[in-house]
């Protein structure tokens, strides 16, 4: 009978482990998943949801590591923009234009954005939907919300995606993102999913995993939310003089004119000026020629020191940017965007 007890003592220890198994067994973290679950049933979470996300929940080392090496950060404009504007992803992106160009069209004149910008995010976030996605999101999520850096934001976002599982919005099986809890082809964090993911074809379903209609009118309602427009490009190539440092033509946002209000906030980007004073300045296309005569406001992005280059970039810069605060994120998807049209 004792050795019956024992044997029993030990499979149910086993289950007991078996709910929540983080690689850094702490039992702070332990604590932290208690008082998501009772935030979550204050919300009206269902306990059966509550129960099914977190049953296997870990915590990911790997995933703080990946917080603190993003590409954006750490690699240069050069290095960034090779790989992702690359002669692969530009190939592939002709032909997903080509194959989706009726869709595409569709989507971005219900919306007013351009097909080739929705194109470009979804050739960026996921290579056109063939990336695998292998992280749990609630183990991402739950990392990055006990993690102190950001960690406000991420439990909202680990709150946010019981939601969507609880209101059957998405299934859990769906729940596989990035690194960073971001789920689907577009790459939606679940705010974003929640605020922006469409229902284009009218099934019922949101599905920004394996509906490529969705996926396109989500990526473009999110644009369109952020105040994208058809009527012109996100910006250029230039040349900078070469007579002061490319970014002492950078100045402070209370120099030049005023932004757009999706501009306000990204101060970094300095002054706005008319193209017309970008080129008195200096500022030239790429082949040496005049900048256009377009009556339009830009700011102007350095890259890497000393190489003579930059970008004038336009209020459709920071549409993007809303996607991901990166000037060279941003970058990709514009000239993406441009060998792909």
């Amino acid at each position: 009978m004792r050795i019956l007890l024992i044997i029993l003592g030990f499979f149910l220890s086993l289950s007991a482990a078996a709910q929540i198994v983080p690689e850094d067994p702490s039992d702070d973290f332990l604590k932290f998943i208690e008082g998501v679950k009772e935030e979550a049933r204050q919300k009206g979470i269902t306990q059966e949801t509550i129960d099914q996300a977190f049953q296997d929940i870990r915590y990911l080392k790997r995933v703080i590591k990946r917080d603190r090496n993003q590409p954006e950060v750490k690699q240069t404009y050069a290095r960034y923009l090779k790989l992702r504007v690359s002669e692969w992803r530009t190939r592939k992106g002709k032909e997903m234009m080509q194959q989706h160009g009726s869709l595409l069209k569709e989507i971005g004149a219900a919306y007013g954005v351009q097909p080739r910008f929705i194109a470009a995010i979804w050739g960026i976030e996921t290579n056109y939907g063939t990336v695998p996605l292998s992280y749990s999101v609630f183990d991402a999520l739950a990392t990055l919300a006990y993690d102190p850096r950001r960690a406000k934001r991420f439990r909202r976002e680990l709150l946010d995606v019981l939601t969507i599982v609880d209101k059957g919005f998405a299934d859990l099986e769906n729940m596989k993102g990035s690194w960073a809890g971001a789920m689907g082809q577009p790459q939606f964090m679940p705010a974003a999913y929640l605020a922006h993911a469409q229902d284009w074809d009218g099934d019922g379903k949101k599905d920004i995993w394996t509906n490529k209609a969705d996926v396109f009118a989500s990526i473009a309602k999110y644009l369109k939310h952020h105040k994208i427009t058809a009527a012109y490009t996100w910006g250029r190539p230039v040349m900078a003089p070469s007579e002061r440092k490319e970014t002492d033509y950078i100045g402070i946002q209370a120099d030049g004119l005023t932004p757009a209000k999706v501009c306000r906030s990204f101060k970094s980007m300095g002054a706005w000026r008319k193209l017309s004073e970008w080129n008195e300045l200096g500022f030239r296309r790429l082949n040496g020629q005049d900048l256009p005569e377009v009556d339009i406001m830009a700011a102007y992005i350095a890259g890497d020191e000393g190489d003579g280059q930059g970008y004038l970039v336009y209020q459709n810069f920071c549409s993007i940017m809303r996607y991901n605060p990166s000037f060279k994120y941003a970058l990709g998807v514009g000239l993406l965007a441009d060998k792909i049209k």
